[in-house]
């Protein structure tokens, strides 16, 4: 079951031909695009570059211009074939919450209600709303996002000749995307992000629970690597994920160690939360994020967390361009998979 599948969306006037996911992040940005082959979609391309300073702050649009230039680069390294652009919105920028009602046509009733569930008037954000049933009613899933700060992004690309014509949140697509891929399941997407982790948890139906957690973020290892060596940013950048065989890299693995057992103790907290308030355990845990090029870090997850840790894998739905590096696929299924998922959600 696909979970509030489209957010803002003018895709009845759009031709499933071939669409662009994008991820804009404060850290990276995130391209990728995907087209229909027959019936299984195709993986064409994948493009990402730094984030120029300012240009995105807190996920937010701060600098239009900066951001302008910086999608301008990012679309030309990819020469995509459309110009239509699925928009991936963060978790920090949206608003998710739900609640229950006896009529689920009295829509007046419902608009109502999020309106009132919002610190924002109706009439400034965009949202959208899945109806569940339930055993005595009916259970409305929300999701709501400022119009400004998308419409900053909509004017970006109409500058650069290219439509946005949908947006939703990273966690539901990426939600909807592994279930196309693995069937229903309870699952925790890890997201090791520069400036923070977040863990998204789903049961076999609807994303429930986001756990963020703010002093994890693998800039925090990066920072200790440079204390702890005295070594500069890009050196130290540079041995986060390929450390020296020597003392200095026996160093990095002590710093590791401490890093993986706080997290570990989040993510387990966050189980426990899920479990409590949710009444479900992760069954699978998929790790994503620019951290999941850390080395090892699959196989430490997996002993010490009494989780499956999965590698994400498409090819068995999903056909990939001869273009595409097979070595480079990592990067695509682990930093774009918003990207990824944002681009396919109308395929699958």
């Amino acid at each position: 079951m696909k979970f509030l599948k489209y957010f803002l969306s003018k895709l009845a006037q759009s031709p499933r031909v071939s669409h662009l996911g994008l991820d804009l992040g404060s850290y990276s940005l995130k391209v990728a695009e995907v087209s229909l082959k027959g019936d299984r979609p195709l993986l064409k391309g994948f493009s990402q570059a730094k984030t120029f300073d300012t240009a995105i702050v807190n996920n937010i649009v701060n600098d239009q211009v900066l951001l302008t230039s910086n999608l301008k680069n990012l679309f030309s390294n990819l020469n995509p074939a459309t110009h239509s652009v699925f928009l991936s919105l963060p978790f920090e920028v949206t608003i998710f919450g739900k609640f229950s009602v006896s009529n689920p046509e009295a829509f007046k009733e419902i608009e109502k209600q999020i309106n009132d569930e919002i610190p924002y008037r109706v009439e400034d954000v965009y949202y959208s709303y899945f109806i569940m049933p339930e055993k005595n009613g009916y259970e409305v899933y929300y999701l709501v996002a400022k119009k400004d700060n998308i419409e900053k992004i909509m004017n970006v690309l109409s500058t650069l000749g290219y439509s946005l014509e949908n947006v939703d949140a990273d966690f539901i697509n990426v939600h909807n995307f592994l279930e196309y891929l693995y069937g229903p399941e309870n699952k925790a997407v890890l997201d090791l992000g520069n400036e923070k982790v977040k863990i998204h948890f789903s049961n076999k139906e609807v994303p429930l629970y986001t756990r963020e957690l703010f002093n994890l973020g693998f800039k925090t290892i990066k920072a200790q690597i440079m204390k702890e060596l005295k070594i500069t940013s890009d050196m130290a950048e540079r041995f986060l994920f390929n450390p020296p065989s020597d003392a200095r890299g026996m160093k990095i693995k002590e710093i590791y160690i401490n890093y993986f057992k706080t997290l570990i103790e989040e993510i387990n907290l966050g189980i426990e939360i899920v479990k409590s308030k949710y009444h479900f355990s992760p069954e699978v845990l998929y790790l994503v994020g620019g951290g999941a090029k850390i080395p090892d870090i699959h196989s430490l997850l997996s002993n010490l967390l009494k989780v499956e840790v999965r590698k994400i894998d498409i090819k068995n739905k999903i056909d990939i361009s001869e273009n595409i590096d097979p070595k480079y696929l990592n990067t695509i299924l682990t930093q774009g998979i918003f990207a990824l998922a944002a681009a396919i959600k109308d395929f699958i």
